[in-house]
């Protein structure tokens, strides 16, 4: 007979995470075997004694920790939440060990496990219930390895962790990571698609393009979780500041030259070349066999993106990455969130446009892409179609708090075996010893390499999100 599992949390501490582990054992176990409150309770229920109900029932509680399940605080009261007898988290563990099933301390992130004289005598217990570990670099790996540990493997098949890098046999919509402290990446497929619309001039004429060959994406845009382990390994120089936290939130304040920075420690890390997406290939992605508006139809709702709706900046932030669905291609926040960097230079329409999606060069050299729309634009900036000029040059560091722009992904590619050595040795270093850097026209040749799907196993063309967009005040900045 298949366990069945209750996730207690905190919303306000590890409402994400739960969510991920909730989808993670519903894979493997059968429904209704996996409660936790939001998808569990029927709109109109008691949800207290539905709680109370399910606590009796379960096999296993996992207890998830984040940075402040201990010091919650609860604002009515003013009192810590554990001090409170009716506090659910509280209540839903102190039965669970009563019952004297399984209790797992699930720790977040590094968070502080619980000291004995922290708890309230009936959880006390907790500190000597043996603790797992969920870490958001190598979450899918843990995830996996605690599904295993508690037996919860019943669907007929193993649950396995993620590929490593590198791995064998991909396909579209696999995800991994080449390096560990690296993003992941998602397999796109070989296609083709109408690129622009008839909505604005710098977006004609539409035009049809073919991506000949699978490569890989970043799922997310870059996090500053990634950011600053890259910092902490020496690969970037930059340290971007943000009011509104770190970790999973993209990461922002970073131009596009730390961006390049960045894709050039990956390639040097991971011995393979990364680079930003074209234009073509974005829309490729951000589309993902869509034909309309928005990957999503012909309009977009707050419960698909983050953007602003009547008055600009009205969002109040980014969100985490992740917390929308993803589009077709298994790629999360291509609309709004943050602005996303493309590698072309700008170009006023697609007259003379490659149809191939590599990168269009030859245009402006003082002005790159941005796509995808921001937390602080309304819908129209979010659409698959709409480009935004930037009104700097791509390397000076103009960062306007009152505009806060949020930072632009960029996507990166790496040659498949029998390009890579030559081509790879192709970089150069700014004066003064600075951060290596790709030399454009070697990584325009890596759309013409003979990538097939075996290339793509042991590391063919791969394409990653990163964000590198600052708070540079483009050309229409509302409010500056």
């Amino acid at each position: 007979m298949s366990s069945k599992v209750f996730i207690s949390y905190r919303r306000d501490d590890s409402k994400y995470q739960a969510r991920d582990v909730y989808r993670a054992l519903s894979a493997v176990l059968p429904h209704g075997h996996v409660f936790m409150d939001v998808d569990s309770i029927p709109p109109g229920a008691n949800f207290k004694k539905i709680l109370e109900g399910w606590v009796e029932q379960c096999d296993i509680l996992l207890a998830l920790i984040g940075p402040e399940w201990i010091g919650a605080i609860d604002t009515m009261t003013g009192l810590r939440r554990l001090d409170n007898p009716s506090d659910f988290v509280r209540i839903e563990i102190a039965k669970a060990l009563a019952r004297d099933i399984p209790v797992v301390p699930i720790v977040l992130d590094r968070a502080p496990m619980p000291r004995a004289d922290e708890l309230p005598e009936n959880l006390k217990e907790l500190v000597d219930r043996h603790a797992e570990f969920l870490e958001y670099r190598t979450f899918d790996t843990d995830v996996q390895r605690l599904i295993q540990k508690l037996g919860l493997v019943t669907r007929g098949t193993q649950a396995t962790a993620p590929p490593p890098a590198a791995p064998r046999g991909l396909s579209s919509g696999d995800v991994f990571r080449d390096i560990d402290i690296g993003p992941e990446m998602v397999v796109v497929p070989a296609g083709e698609f109408v690129m622009g619309s008839n909505d604005a001039d710098d977006e004609k004429p539409p035009h049809k393009v073919t991506i000949a060959k699978p490569f890989a994406v970043g799922r997310y845009p870059i996090t500053f979780d990634e950011w600053d382990a890259a910092l902490a390994a020496g690969g970037v120089e930059h340290k971007p500041e943000t009011s509104w936290g770190r970790v999973r939130q993209p990461v922002m304040n970073v131009s596009w030259e730390d961006a390049k920075a960045y894709a050039a420690w990956l390639s040097q890390k991971s011995g393979k070349v990364y680079r930003l997406l074209s234009e073509a290939e974005w829309e490729y992605c951000c589309r993902a066999g869509t034909k309309g508006k928005y990957a999503f139809g012909e309009s977009i709702a707050k419960q698909q993106a983050q953007f602003s709706e009547g008055e600009y900046g009205s969002a109040g932030s980014t969100v985490d990455v992740g917390l929308f669905q993803p589009n077709a291609f298994g790629l999360y926040d291509m609309h709004g969130n943050v602005w996303e960097w493309c590698e072309d230079t700008w170009h006023p329409n697609y007259q003379g446009a490659p149809t191939n999606g590599s990168v269009w060069q030859g245009g402006d050299p003082s002005s790159r892409v941005l796509r995808g729309g921001s937390w602080n634009y309304p819908p129209d900036y979010l659409r698959s179609a709409y480009r935004f000029r930037p009104s700097r040059r791509p390397h000076q560091q103009c960062r306007i708090p009152s505009c806060q722009i949020a930072l632009t992904s960029f996507p990166l590619t790496s040659l498949p075996p029998g390009y890579g050595g030559e081509h790879k040795r192709r970089f150069c270093r700014s004066a003064g010893g600075g951060p290596h850097f790709f030399l454009v026209h070697e990584l325009t040749l890596t759309m013409d390499a003979a990538v097939d799907i075996d290339n793509l196993k042991t590391g063919g063309l791969k394409i990653l999100r990163l964000q590198a967009a600052p708070s540079h005040l483009p050309e229409a900045c509302p409010g500056a």
